[in-house]
C-alpha cells in the first residue's frame, strides 16, 4: 500500500516545504503530485499535512509516515550504492572539513549514521573547522567541505543540504530581548561574541550589518558552550543557527530574536569536486546529511 515513491514524496515535501518545489524536485506536474498524495491519503484514510501552510505542516499521521521515510530511504539508497558496480576504485576514506563551528552539533551524529552502513570507510575530520577550506578542496587535500558560501562554482559542485535561520541571542534581561526583531542599528554599540572567524566571513556582518556603522566590540571565543554562558551572563550578544539556539532558549538561559523583520536565512551546502557528484558513496553521505537536517 505504501510504496517507495510515497516515502520519497513525503521526505521531499518535508525538505522543500511546498508542493510546488516538491513537484519540481520530483519532475512531476503539480496535478500529478496532488493526485498521488490524495490517492495515498484515501488509502490510509487520513490527512497527511495541512493545506495552505508555508512551509507545509504535517499532521501526526503525516509525521509517522515521515519517520518511516527517514528510516527506510537511507537504507535503500545505501543498498543501491553497494550494489553498483561503477566503483572501479573503492573509497576507503572521506576527508572532511567544515566552515561552520556550529555544524558539529548535528554533523557527528550524521557521521555515525553513515559509518553504521559503511564501517570500512573512514570519515577523516581531523582538520575539523577551517574558515576557508575551499582551497584545500581544490588542491585535493580534502574531499568534502560543509559551507554556507559558494566559491569557485565553475570548479566545484555545491549540493544544497538545507536552509537555517540565524538568530541573535541575548540575555533574558537584555534591553533587546523585548524587541520583535533587531536591526543593524540596534547592534551599533554591542559586544558581539563569535567563533574565531574573520569579520568579513561572518554572516552577521556580511549579510546583516553590512555597511551599517558598528562601533561595538567583536570578541572571539573558541567554544560554543562558552558563548552561551557569556551571553547568558549579559557580557555580549551572538548570532547562531536556530538548531543550536533552541535547547538553551527552552531552558530560559537566553532569548533569541530574529535578525530583521523577515529573519536572516542562510543555506548549508556540501561542496565537492564536480567529477565526484554522482559517486554513490558521496551521494549517500549527502543524503545522510540531508536527513539529519541540522537536527
Amino acid at each position: 500500500m505504501i510504496g517507495i515513491k510515497h516515502l520519497k514524496t513525503i521526505a521531499t515535501l518535508k525538505e522543500t516545504g511546498s508542493l510546488v518545489n516538491t513537484a519540481r524536485e520530483l519532475f512531476l506536474t503539480q496535478s500529478a503530485l496532488s493526485h498521488q498524495i490524495k490517492d495515498l491519503e484515501n488509502k490510509l484514510d487520513c490527512q497527511l499535512f495541512e493545506r495552505k501552510t508555508q512551509p507545509v505542516r504535517f499532521t501526526p499521521q503525516g509525521m509517522l509516515l515521515l519517520e518511516l521515510a527517514h528510516e527506510i530511504l537511507p537504507k535503500i539508497e545505501a543498498t543501491k550504492c553497494r550494489l553498483k558496480e561503477s566503483l572501479n576504485q573503492p573509497i576507503s576514506q572521506l576527508r572532511l572539513s567544515v566552515e561552520c563551528h556550529a555544524c558539529f552539533h548535528w554533523l557527528l551524529p550524521t557521521i555515525k549514521d553513515f559509518n553504521n552502513f559503511w564501517p570500512d570507510i573512514k570519515i577523516d575530520y581531523e582538520r575539523g573547522f577551517s574558515y576557508d577550506a575551499i582551497p584545500d578542496l581544490l588542491n585535493d587535500e580534502l574531499d568534502l567541505v560543509l559551507t554556507s558560501d559558494i566559491r569557485e562554482p565553475d570548479k566545484l559542485e555545491y549540493a544544497h543540504l538545507f536552509d537555517f535561520k540565524l538568530k541573535l541571542i541575548v540575555a533574558p534581561d537584555h534591553d533587546l530581548a523585548k524587541k520583535a526583531y533587531v536591526t543593524a542599528l540596534d547592534l551599533k554599540n554591542e559586544t558581539i561574541i563569535s567563533y574565531p572567524i574573520p569579520r568579513e566571513r561572518q554572516d552577521i556582518f556580511k549579510h546583516f550589518i553590512q555597511n551599517a556603522r558598528f562601533d561595538g566590540t567583536l570578541k572571539n571565543v573558541d567554544q560554543g558552550l562558552l558563548i552561551f554562558q557569556l551571553v547568558s551572563a549579559g557580557m555580549g550578544v551572538a548570532a547562531l543557527p536556530d538548531w543550536l539556539v533552541t535547547p538553551y532558549e527552552s531552558q530560559g538561559l537566553i532569548k533569541s530574536i530574529p535578525l530583521g523583520a523577515l529573519g536572516l536565512t542562510r543555506p548549508m551546502y556540501l561542496a565537492m569536486k564536480k567529477d565526484m557528484k554522482d559517486n554513490p558513496v558521496y551521494r549517500h553521505f549527502l543524503n545522510t546529511c540531508k536527513l539529519n537536517n541540522g537536527r
